[in-house]
């Protein structure tokens, strides 16, 4: 049931985004708090798998959503440390004249360059191929693209297979 739900959740939220009613509550946000709170969160789980979790950079003060951000960085976070077996994940975050960089950092199996544009399409999942619910849904990285766009932001991918991944929001 509960995957079940997360599944309904994550497609009407996909709706939302496609139909164009997400109304994006653009704000100076301090992302001290943001971050300091994901890190709470997420460096445990980090712990658990016996992964590395840093988290750097967060005084900064950037022009965006919150809640529509903290969407973007949880799945992002998320995937990163779902697919990172040894390792860690890491959060840095810097002014760069009048933009703002985020960029989340793993030290997971990487994708090959011919993927790059594939995992962002719904239900696509390269390290999933049983399709396992636990592994996720295959629905994040479609929703991070389209809040993305909403926001304004740009997001870039580099990653190769067995080097990592990293993910810069800007």
């Amino acid at each position: 049931m509960a995957a079940l739900a997360g599944l309904l959740d994550a497609l009407l939220d996909l709706s939302r985004l496609d139909a164009g009613v997400v109304e994006p509550q653009v704000r100076d946000v301090n992302l001290a708090p943001l971050l300091g709170q994901l890190a709470g969160e997420y460096e445990p789980q980090a712990r658990a798998k016996g992964l590395s979790f840093h988290c750097r950079g967060s005084e900064v003060v950037a022009h965006t959503d919150p809640v529509l951000l903290e969407t973007i960085l949880r799945n992002l976070i998320s995937n990163a440390l779902r697919y990172t077996v040894k390792g860690g994940v890491g959060i840095e975050c810097r002014r760069e004249g009048d933009r703002v960089r985020i960029e989340i950092s793993d030290t997971g199996f990487g994708i090959d360059q011919k993927h790059h544009r594939d995992i962002f399409r719904e239900f696509f999942q390269l390290q999933n191929p049983e399709r396992d619910r636990t592994k996720g849904l295959g629905l994040g990285l479609a929703i991070v693209e389209r809040l993305n766009i909403i926001l304004g932001h740009r997001l870039e991918l580099r990653s190769s297979p067995g080097e990592g991944t990293t993910f810069t929001l800007i």
